[in-house]
């Protein structure tokens, strides 16, 4: 058995140890892990006057239930006739993001974030379907309102803001429902652990 345990420690350690540090990335293809940190690399601070406005989202989700969410900038420089106009970094805790059409795009860390040929656009709309659960979900995002000139420039502006959803007070028998495949895979796998348990005692 504690031979089990070993390699069970070793395997998390590994585990561990080769899981890549997530760092925030900013382009005309999108952006990620900037939802809480902010687009920096256009300026220090967030813009006067700028906002990014997420509208669809309800204060209270049922749980499974698919939402569909604008996310739009306001304020900043004026929009370029030729050029790009901005982009936006959307992050749930909870529940899945995917997009509508080609001008966003799913990264691998579950964000949503405007594509290449999204970044000619200050509004964008994405689908939020809700997690089977009731518990309160919170959602960062992050807008970029740029000028045109396809540089980092003082002509740029961004902004961050966050919002919650809580999910309707699911039943005893409702709950029971949705986790019941996590409690059958967990029988299952604590079955042949509590035997091998046994078999190394005698």
């Amino acid at each position: 058995m504690r031979l089990v345990f070993r390699h069970v420690l070793l395997l998390t350690v590994i585990t561990t140890l080769l899981m890549p540090v997530m760092e925030g990335t900013a382009s005309s293809h999108g952006m990620e892990g900037l939802s809480e940190a902010g687009c920096t690399c256009h300026g220090e601070n967030p813009g006067e006057g700028v906002e990014v406005v997420i509208e669809g989202l309800p204060a209270v989700y049922t749980a499974g239930q698919s939402y569909e969410l604008e996310i739009s900038l306001q304020g900043g420089p004026a929009a370029a006739t030729q050029g790009h106009q901005g982009g936006f970094n959307l992050k749930a805790s909870s529940g899945t993001l995917a997009p509508v059409d080609a001008s966003t795009h799913v990264i691998k860390s579950g964000e949503i974030t405007h594509e290449h040929s999204g970044a000619n656009q200050r509004s964008w709309t994405v689908v939020w379907e809700a997690p089977l659960d009731d518990k309160t979900v919170e959602f960062t995002v992050a807008g970029n309102v740029v000028d045109g000139d396809h540089e980092p420039t003082d002509g740029d502006d961004w902004a961050l803001a966050s919002y919650a959803a809580s999910g309707e007070p699911l039943t005893f028998g409702e709950r029971l429902i949705l986790h019941l495949p996590k409690i059958i895979a967990g029988l299952l796998f604590a079955v042949p652990l509590v035997y091998l348990w046994n078999t190394n005692r005698r």
